[in-house]
């Protein structure tokens, strides 16, 4: 068993890299409304419906998107998530 820790994004705004890395690690999460320096990080439920997004230049955006992502992410390595 590999044991790492799930990336999380900072309270404020956050960089692509680090967008990148939490959406590689979900299903149900990626970068929309792209910009090239701004962009959305968006979560979705498995129907597609929209739960939660922000922009990463957004003053608190990682607050709510780590608690969104903490209560509705979906793992790619989760049960769930192969389906």
């Amino acid at each position: 068993m590999k044991n790492y820790q799930t990336p999380t994004l900072p309270s404020g705004a956050f960089t692509r890299t680090q967008a990148e890395a939490v959406a590689a690690v979900y299903i149900n999460i990626a970068i929309e409304d792209d910009q090239g320096s701004h962009f959305r990080l968006v979560i979705r439920d498995i129907d597609n419906t929209l739960i939660w997004r922000d922009w990463n230049f957004a003053p608190n955006a990682g607050v709510m998107l780590n608690r969104y992502i903490a209560s509705h992410g979906i793992s790619v390595s989760s049960p769930s998530g192969g389906n």
